[in-house]
């Protein structure tokens, strides 16, 4: 048995820009993600006999050029007891696509390579799911990564991602940013160019390119009720977009930021830079998922009157709303304002975006030591 353990990080949607519906049902976009400090673990274990492959099949069974070869057998299992842990959970899905792969290789060729006879997957949640901060998508990116570093196969970064554009357009982003951030993840992974914990997403999600983005405390708040990303996306086609992010402009803000070791508001320039950046920090979903439910307006405004925040916004599909805190706010500032927002049933996360702007692992914003995971 080998095993390894994983952080699944969430994501927020700084800028998120959707296009019309294309012929295949799928909306074009163009997004600026962030990875947070906020993550699930994921304990992966797999199991070998020393001898041949199984033959007996585990539900599943592949053809190789005529020849049958059983999949692993799959357990999953979670400390939220609402997580399906069978055939719908993303990360079974994701252990058939990295297995398929794995076999359409050339690797399996060698006797150094061998399936598992069974791979064992622990989830302990932390993320909240149905909230537009990428959960189930960094658990199957995990997965991926988990698989990878178990069985020795070493696909490249760019193997990884096409792996993880099979099961979600969120995927290949989590790839990208894990391997920026999981010094269990394999230096070779940890030292390439698309490691990163910040990026620009276009295509249907999928085409990514780094960004810099330097390091923010936010304010995560996700009621009760969470939403359907295909509802979204199908709505958001009738709605009117007043106005629509320019994220060339927002890319090079960020840049400049970065450049300047931007994390001092008060300093006039940095200042003046950030102010410009949350003018193109707009998720276009708003006008369908906030604008159809009074819940949400409600929090938006709240949280934008708010004497502790600089910018609010929604991120993903939905449903939290996310705040980017003061550079200068105290922790003890903001209890009146999180016991407030606890007390209407909220889910209130105080977490960070983490600074992805060095080589090497991505750092935390104040404690300016390396991720523990």
């Amino acid at each position: 048995m080998k095993s390894i353990m994983l952080a699944s990080y969430a994501k927020v949607n700084i800028s998120l820009d959707v296009g019309e519906a294309m012929e295949d049902g799928y909306h074009p976009v163009d997004m600026v993600m962030c990875q947070v400090l906020l993550h699930d673990l994921v304990q992966m274990s797999v199991f070998q006999d020393e001898g041949k492959w199984s033959e007996k099949a585990h539900g599943k069974d592949v053809d190789l050029k005529g020849h049958k070869i059983a999949m692993p057998q799959i357990e999953i299992s979670a400390n939220w007891p609402y997580v399906p842990c069978d055939e719908r959970n993303i990360c079974h899905k994701a252990v058939i696509s990295f297995i398929r792969t794995f076999i359409s290789t050339e690797r399996l060729k060698s006797k150094l390579y061998k399936i598992p006879d069974k791979v064992s997957i622990v989830l302990k949640k932390r993320v909240p799911v149905g909230a537009g901060l990428g959960g189930g998508s960094g658990n199957a990116a995990a997965v991926i990564h988990g698989l990878n570093a178990l069985l020795g196969t070493h696909f490249s970064m760019k193997e990884l991602m096409e792996i993880g554009a099979e099961l979600g357009a969120d995927v290949p982003f989590a790839i990208m940013n894990q391997a920026k951030s999981c010094r269990a993840i394999p230096s070779y992974l940890r030292s390439d160019r698309l490691a990163c914990t910040c990026a620009r997403a276009t295509g249907i999600g999928t085409e990514l390119s780094p960004v810099k983005m330097p390091p923010r405390d936010i304010l995560l708040v996700k009621p009760s009720f969470g939403a359907s990303t295909r509802e979204v996306y199908k709505g958001i086609d009738s709605c009117v977009i007043p106005m629509r992010p320019d994220n060339d402009r927002l890319v090079s803000i960020l840049e400049d930021l970065s450049d300047n070791s931007g994390e001092a508001e008060s300093d006039e320039k940095c200042k003046e830079l950030w102010d410009r950046a949350y003018d193109q920090m707009i998720n276009v979903l708003e006008n369908y998922t906030i604008k159809k439910n009074s819940v949400l307006q409600n929090l938006k405004q709240n949280l934008e009157d708010a004497e502790q925040t600089s910018h609010t916004m929604m991120s993903g599909s939905g449903t939290t709303i996310f705040s980017i805190l003061n550079n200068d706010i105290k922790i003890d500032n903001l209890y009146p304002l999180i016991n407030n927002l606890k007390t209407r049933g909220n889910n209130v996360i105080v977490t960070e975006i983490l600074d992805g702007r060095s080589d090497g692992i991505a750092k935390k914003k104040k404690r300016g030591r390396e991720d523990d995971n």
